[in-house]
């Protein structure tokens, strides 16, 4: 009986697929699709990264893939030590995740994932032009575009409670160019 190995390149294609809905029947034995280890960076708010460890597992428990996912803090910058001994070593987990601007850095490490990222933006639309900038070198796609640890932090709060707590009036810091009042108590 010859058994069949999945490769990276497989695996991650299968999880764009599961990602983008693109889901077609899958069919498979009892024994594991392969291994997977993956490092996300570690948030700093307590049950940040139980969504995204949730999601993998249930990924995984439907490819059958044993996985292995570790966050890895940011603290004393262990998250880019861990970049730059792993793309030293050659050697390490098989995804993972890199701050928005060092992913053209390591470019020379990276696998192009263009085919990923096109199943992805077929489904969802195009990617903004500052995450094309960040994940893209020599005209491939280096990265998977993601929001989460993303660099683009948009403002959220109530504009009410900013007012009121820090004194802040976001309406006069950007008043509306059609010169409308806010409809925000």
């Amino acid at each position: 009986m010859t058994r069949t190995t999945l490769t990276r390149r497989t695996v991650l294609k299968t999880a764009a697929v599961a990602a983008t809905a693109l889901a077609k029947p899958f069919v498979h034995g009892a024994s594991a699709a392969g291994k997977l280890s993956c490092g996300f960076w570690d948030h700093w708010v307590p049950t940040a990264t139980v969504p995204l460890e949730q999601l993998c597992r249930e990924w995984a428990a439907k490819e059958k893939v044993d996985i292995t996912v570790d966050f890895i803090t940011s603290n004393g910058d262990k998250d880019l030590l861990t970049v730059a001994a792993e793309a030293q070593a050659k050697s390490g987990h098989d995804v993972l995740q890199l701050t928005s601007w060092y992913a053209t850095s390591q470019a020379e490490h990276l696998e192009p994932v263009d085919d990923v990222v096109t199943a992805i933006i077929a489904q969802n639309g195009s990617a903004s032009k500052a995450a094309e900038y960040l994940g893209k070198a020599n005209g491939h796609w280096i990265a998977v575009p993601t929001g989460y640890g993303s660099t683009l932090s948009p403002p959220c709060a109530r504009i009410d409670l900013m007012k009121q707590f820090t004194g802040l009036d976001v309406t006069k810091m950007y008043p509306d160019p059609m010169g409308r009042q806010a409809r925000f108590r």
